[in-house]
């Protein structure tokens, strides 16, 4: 298998009459060099291969971003868009359950415009949580997997649209064992939840049948129950730590990589691991909150919560080249106001011996890289004769998205125009901008059309480098507008 990361940039060519705005024309997906982030490795779901990078992320109550970096950590999971660049990769949970199977159309509105709103700001989103469960954390209702599926195809679209370099990753699912199917529901359902397994099954199904093309990574929740790190999944040994006879364990993240090799549209999809952890013991009152129900089998000691989560890492970083990110549940949601003995509170590692473990831990991280991305893609006049002779200057923004200072230079193919180009090289720092101004200008010309390309390199090593930015000029005879009617609304 070949990890990789596909960057697409979805652009608009934009025709311009006299400096008016005339017509939008042409929509282009100008597809960049995938960059390989992992070497080539078996099909088998555990391989003794290195990953060349891995996520190391936190879910998190308080947005504790210096916390997080003082433990060499480089995600942070959100539940509301941040506004501004972080220091840190951004995973941003966005809801995306039942209540919007009335109006898909309008669920993409609101995800293109988020996308619009933290565009540089969010580098991935997790389209819904646990929409395998009929609870207040997942589908809101009997859970279905096709209709999921709608949800997150939608969602990818607007995005993917607007920010193309954002990584859309499917609703982490919620570990549920093998569940008897009652008559009337899919299999594995019962009406209120459904076996993970086959929701997604279920969900590679209907992602195939909308064209494939609805996400970069699977979300997966693979919590440690009372079982170590190393648990084989769907095997008992006799012991609380390596019981994992119904896949409650970490490694049961294994089965849903297992499944994926069985979908071309999924072979070569990523893992993420949105939300994992080890709940430790809370004081003894606690034990009849109603938020512990079905939960005391799962504890775990303070020091045995630390080794997991080390474990668990490491174990990924060694074995698991498909697995992209993982995000810890939880940093501090046991220093938020939560009431005393709500059950969350105990996930949490900071002041406990997971926050040490975690930070002394080594990180296998991938070397910071730039990342170009160009606006517009490209640009297209239109004119008569009797605007000749033309000239137009068009503004082109070059931001760095990487995380390392890129140098770029840029090239023109002058083509049948004139294109003259100002600030043609420079540095660009992280979340910063450069601008660079091409002038293309015809004389006397008879009908036609003329061109002329404008490439920008960048170091070997930097993503979304080169690219080639076509510019146009159509002389015609005539243009001819089209206006649309008038409507007038009757009071």
């Amino acid at each position: 298998m070949k990890k990789h990361r596909a960057l697409h940039a979805l652009n608009y060519v934009v025709i311009w009459l006299g400096g008016s705005l005339l017509l939008a024309v042409l929509l282009l997906w100008i597809s960049v060099s995938p960059l390989q982030v992992a070497a080539e490795t078996s099909e088998s779901a555990v391989t003794t291969a290195v990953a060349t990078d891995l996520g190391y992320g936190f879910n998190v109550a308080a947005w504790d971003v210096d916390r997080l970096q003082a433990m060499g950590f480089n995600w942070i999971k959100v539940f509301n868009g941040p506004g501004s660049r972080l220091p840190v990769n951004v995973l941003l949970r966005v809801d995306a359950n039942a209540s919007h199977m009335g109006d898909v159309s309008g669920f993409g509105d609101s995800m293109a415009a988020l996308a619009q709103a933290q565009k540089g700001f969010v580098d991935a989103y997790e389209i819904g949580n646990e929409p395998n469960l009929n609870a207040s954390y997942g589908w809101t209702t009997t859970p279905n997997a096709t209709d999921y599926a709608a949800l997150l195809c939608e969602a990818y679209g607007r995005i993917k649209a607007i920010d193309p370099n954002a990584r859309v990753i499917s609703a982490g699912l919620a570990p549920t064992g093998r569940v008897k199917g009652e008559p009337g529901f899919p299999p594995g359902h019962n009406g209120d939840y459904q076996d993970e397994r086959e929701f997604f099954k279920e969900m590679m199904t209907a992602v195939a049948a909308q064209g494939g093309a609805c996400l970069d990574g699977v979300g997966y929740h693979p919590y440690g129950f009372s079982a170590d790190f190393d648990a084989a999944p769907d095997i008992n040994l006799g012991t609380d730590a390596t019981n994992c006879s119904n896949g409650f364990c970490f490694r049961g993240v294994e089965k849903i990589y297992e499944l994926m090799q069985t979908s071309v549209d999924f072979a070569d999809k990523t893992i993420w691991a949105t939300e994992f952890g080890w709940i430790v013991t809370p004081p003894d009152y606690c034990l009849s909150d109603g938020s512990w129900d079905g939960r005391l089998w799962q504890i775990v000691s303070e020091q045995k919560q630390a080794d997991n989560l080390v474990g668990a890492f490491q174990y990924a970083a060694t074995n698991w080249p498909w697995m992209e990110a993982m995000m810890v549940f939880n940093l501090n949601f046991n220093k938020a106001g939560y009431a005393e003995c709500e059950q969350m509170r105990f996930y949490g590692v900071q002041d406990r011996p997971a926050e040490a473990a975690l930070s002394a831990m080594p990180k296998v991280i991938a070397p910071d890289v730039g990342e170009l991305t160009v606006s517009p893609a490209g640009f297209a006049a239109m004119i008569t004769p009797g605007q000749l002779p033309f000239s137009q200057t068009v503004p082109i923004e070059l931001q760095n998205v990487g995380t390392a200072v890129l140098t770029y230079t840029a090239a023109l193919n002058a083509g049948s125009l004139s294109p003259t180009l100002v600030n043609p090289g420079d540095t660009i720092s992280p979340t910063q901008s450069a601008w660079i101004t091409m002038t293309m200008s015809s004389a006397s010309q008879p009908t036609g059309t003329y061109s002329a390309d404008l490439t920008l390199h960048s170091a070997p090593d930097t993503i979304g480098a080169p690219v080639t930015m076509p510019f146009k000029l159509f002389i015609v005879e005539e243009i001819y507008n089209v206006y649309l009617p008038i409507v007038i609304r009757s009071e």
